[in-house]
């Protein structure tokens, strides 16, 4: 894991935008929207036609590729902002909010998962299956242990805990064991609500952590899919990102196009 090789970057920054981030001290107050409609309709049929019984693929697979290659290829969207200080990430993280069985009441687990530039939506299948493989046999994986870290505390230490920790974050200095496994610490974080059959839906961005990007897949309807995303304007703007999300349109819409199976 590469947070301590995460560069400063705050010198190469335009002045206006250093100046957001004492203007606008969290995520909260510097999230931009957007929403996407992708045609899957060269899509849906590659899923079918490359998709195995043992291996079956799914449109999130397919979503990661083209976002490995978008974050890799246009990295100013792979950069966050901490405190008043910008940096460029050392790799390209993904953190998948997923659950770990279908049933009602079942845990969410974060899987938290590099991605690479030549990526394809089998090499994404196969690493979240790896990843999420420990958590459905029933081991406590990583970052619960960090939750565990902390619940363990009394409750009015909890706070203080809390406190220290934001401080810590602030000025970049975290120790890696907390970083880590830490889902919120990554290049973006994706829900796909279409698993559960739920329509997408705006997500604000978590001030724990130093995720830019928020991105929320809804319900395959008629060859159609609508994605959301939320964005820390203050690491880029806006028109920057959009720009980035048409790219990666392109590569959604024609995975025949986009991604070659590994030999």
């Amino acid at each position: 894991m590469a947070y301590r090789n995460d560069r400063d970057i705050t010198r190469d920054i335009a002045p206006y935008r250093r100046m957001l981030a004492h203007v606008t001290p969290n995520r909260g107050s510097a999230e931009v929207s957007f929403r996407q409609t992708v045609d899957l309709a060269r899509t849906l049929p590659w899923l079918k036609q490359n998709s195995t019984p043992e291996e079956p693929l799914r449109l999130l697979h397919v979503y990661l590729a083209a976002a490995a290659r978008v974050l890799h290829e246009r990295p100013r969207l792979n950069r966050y902002c901490t405190g008043t200080r910008f940096f460029q990430r050392d790799g390209v993280w993904v953190t998948v909010s997923a659950k770990k069985s279908l049933d009602d009441g079942a845990k969410v687990v974060m899987l938290k998962i590099p991605l690479l530039a030549d990526d394809t939506p089998q090499t994404i299948q196969a690493r979240l299956a790896e990843a999420l493989a420990p958590s459905r046999r029933g081991e406590v994986i990583a970052q619960e242990k960090e939750f565990d870290l902390f619940l363990a505390l009394p409750d009015f230490m909890v706070g203080w805990a809390v406190s220290l920790a934001h401080w810590l974050d602030r000025r970049h200095w975290l120790p890696g064991f907390l970083v880590d496994p830490d889902g919120l610490f990554t290049s973006m974080v994706v829900a796909n609500l279409g698993s559960v059959g739920l329509d997408a839906a705006g997500h604000h961005l978590y001030e724990w952590g130093n995720c830019p990007l928020f991105v929320v897949i809804g319900r395959i309807d008629e060859q159609q899919v609508e994605v959301q995303y939320t964005f820390d304007e203050r690491v880029e703007d806006g028109l920057y990102c959009a720009l980035s999300l048409k790219v990666l349109l392109k590569l959604l819409e024609d995975p025949e196009g986009s991604f070659r199976a590994p030999a």
